[in-house]
């Protein structure tokens, strides 16, 4: 967990981005502050659970770490927000519009809001090192399933959840962490289905290469958007059993 959580800090040049959170004291109302402060804990503790994880599973230390990952955090900050999904970039200018409201300044409040999806850089980098594959082709892919899936608006339903015990949050990660893996294996399938990453390296041919591997798939494909449909339409809102419903139809697709 410290070698996770050190490389997190180097692999996203954390201490810049605090620096200028920080640089705000006495300037800005505390509110504002302290929201781009909590934004920033949470990207810390997201990407130093992954690198974590990884850490464990190659013995890794810290600068083999940041070695392999941060060159794909840097590459990705130049990326967003255009390669992400529709509903992550509305998503990030909800947050950002939220600080702004609290006292934030617009610059730093956009450049915070744009951290949350670069702690997908380790999956990234591995599916690229995976098949040769450069980072912003492979990217282009993953936000594209993600959006077109629902996979986004499914881990955003999920994440926040924060009612019940210690045991259903813990069930509720778990199954965010379902989520993320089994988008990784979707783009892994078009990856292997196009075959090109020139045929994917932009929004618009990312779209079409996806569409074509949904194409041959329909019925899964249709499957998964009728249970999604179904669920959003349903009183209520996103409950645990809903969320295990549509990951389960997910994982299905992960596996056509």
């Amino acid at each position: 967990l410290v070698t996770g959580f050190e490389a997190a800090r180097q692999v996203l040049r954390f201490g810049e981005a605090w620096a200028r959170v920080e640089a705000l004291d006495g300037t800005i109302p505390a509110a504002g502050q302290t929201a781009l402060y909590r934004e920033l804990a949470y990207v810390l503790r997201g990407q130093t659970f992954w690198l974590a994880r990884r850490a464990v599973r190659d013995g890794a230390h810290v600068q083999a770490l940041i070695d392999a990952y941060r060159p794909a955090v840097d590459r990705l900050k130049t990326l967003v927000p255009q390669v992400l999904s529709p509903f992550e970039q509305k998503a990030a200018v909800r947050r950002a519009a939220g600080w702004i409201k609290a006292g934030a300044p617009k610059d730093v409040a956009h450049s915070v809001a744009l951290m949350r999806p670069l702690t997908v850089a380790s999956t990234l980098t591995d599916l690229a090192a995976g098949s040769s594959w450069p980072l912003p082709a492979v990217a282009h892919v993953y936000h594209r399933i993600g959006g077109v899936f629902g996979f986004d608006r499914l881990r955003a339903a999920a994440g926040s959840r924060t009612a019940g015990d210690a045991y259903e949050r813990l069930a509720v990660r778990r199954l965010i962490e379902d989520m993320l893996g089994e988008q990784a294996a979707v783009t892994k399938a078009v990856m292997a289905f196009t075959g090109n990453p020139d045929a994917v390296d932009g929004p618009e041919r990312a779209k079409a290469a996806v569409a074509s591997w949904s194409a041959l798939r329909a019925d899964p494909v249709r499957a998964v958007r009728r249970t999604l449909e179904e669920i959003e339409k349903s009183p209520g809102g996103w409950s645990f059993a809903k969320l295990t419903i549509a990951n389960a139809a997910l994982r299905q697709l992960a596996g056509a």
